[in-house]
Parts: structure tokens; sequence; C-alpha cells
């Protein structure tokens, strides 16, 4: 149960980003972001380095996601702060979701 709970952000941040690609129409994509958390069981400091690699490349991804939407907006003349206050800690609970998962090995 506790090593669950020491999964579950990440496994959440990787059905969030899912969802994210599934919209964006990028299935390969998809299907690989389903798929990483399944590298957590194997027992091995490789898997654990690619499982937080891919949490700050998710990172990454909200904030490339945060400053496309928000400029669309400005150019629309649209209010872009609440987009960008709820992307950024989206972007941030990602990185956070590294925490639990630094002394797993």
């Amino acid at each position: 149960m506790k090593n669950f709970l020491r999964i579950l952000p990440f496994l959440l941040c990787s059905l969030l980003m899912a969802a994210h690609l599934f919209r964006a129409n990028l299935l390969i994509l998809m299907i690989i972001s389903l798929l990483i958390p399944f590298a957590l069981i194997i027992k091995s400091k490789i898997s654990l380095r690619i499982v937080q690699i891919t949490l700050v490349i998710y990172s990454l991804e909200w904030i490339r996601t945060m400053i496309s939407y928000v400029a669309e907006r400005i150019e629309n003349g649209d209010n872009w702060l609440r987009l960008a206050i709820i992307l950024s800690v989206v972007a941030l609970a990602n990185l956070l979701s590294i925490l639990p998962l630094k002394n797993r090995a």
C-alpha cells in the first residue's frame, strides 16, 4: 500500500498526459504515456530514471501548452490569467511527483 501511494501521483500525471495527447490526436504518444508506468514493475535505477525523466518531459509539455494557449487567448483578447495559473499548477504537480519516487529503488 505504501508503494502504491508513492507511485499514485505519477500514475495520475500519466493519465492526465494521456488524455491531453488523446485530445491532440497523438495516439502513439498517448499509448506510450499509458505504458510508461509499467516501467516501475522493473525495480532498477534505470527504470526509475526513465520515470523521472518522463515527469520532466510532461512538465515541459504542460509549459509549452500553456504558452501556446496563452498566446492564442491574448491574440483573441480573451482572459488568459486563469488558464496560465491552472496549467502552471499542473506543470508544477508533474515536477513534484518526482519527489516520492526519489529513493524508491
